[in-house]
């Protein structure tokens, strides 16, 4: 049975504690489909919203009219493969740690699993409180649907998500300590 859109949508946003079976034996394609046309639309509104703040704040930057014409398109454009190559990227390392916990399911089940976690940022991420609250939203709903596509206990699928997610802040802050430090060069006078 093929669920229509906005099914798809509630599922993921509502009750997708429960409802990723129905989407087990989805296509790939189907939900890369999905997510490429919530992708197209978070990039307009994304963009819309970058206009309207470069329009009313343009002047005050200095920022010429004529750069306008390339910078509004590129967000868009930037938007669109930003969302894509992403998808993939993030998909390939939880991939990784899905592998280590014995997932029963291939990479392309991590995408699918990845396109459906970015249905809240999608929707309203685009927004100022949108951005602090779908980032967790999002993974809550990775770990459910790589636990349905891979057959892996929900335990496992927690850790596959978040091991990423704690190494990524550890480099990062890592990064910003080793920057501090080697900018406290100290110079004899």
């Amino acid at each position: 049975m093929t669920s229509s859109f906005s099914d798809h949508i509630r599922t993921c946003l509502f009750s997708f504690d429960q409802g990723f079976g129905e989407y087990r034996d989805e296509s790939f394609r189907d939900a890369f489909g999905f997510y490429l046309t919530l992708l197209c639309a978070f990039s307009l509104l994304l963009t819309v919203v970058i206009a309207a703040g470069l329009a009313a704040f343009g002047p005050e930057l200095d920022i010429p009219n004529a750069a306008l014409i390339f910078i509004i398109p590129g967000v868009f454009l930037f938007s669109l493969a930003g969302g894509v190559i992403s998808l993939f990227i993030g998909a390939a390392i939880t991939h990784i740690f899905v592998l280590f916990f014995k997932g029963s399911g291939g990479y392309l089940e991590t995408v699918r699993a990845s396109c459906y976690s970015m249905v809240p940022t999608l929707l309203i991420g685009w927004t100022i409180i949108g951005a602090f609250v779908t980032p967790y939203w999002g993974m809550a709903i990775q770990v459910f649907a790589l636990h349905e596509f891979h057959g892996i206990s929900k335990l496992e699928a927690v850790l596959a998500v978040f091991i990423p997610v704690v190494v990524f802040v550890v480099l990062y802050y890592m990064f910003i300590i080793a920057m501090v430090f080697s900018s406290m060069v100290f110079i004899p006078g």
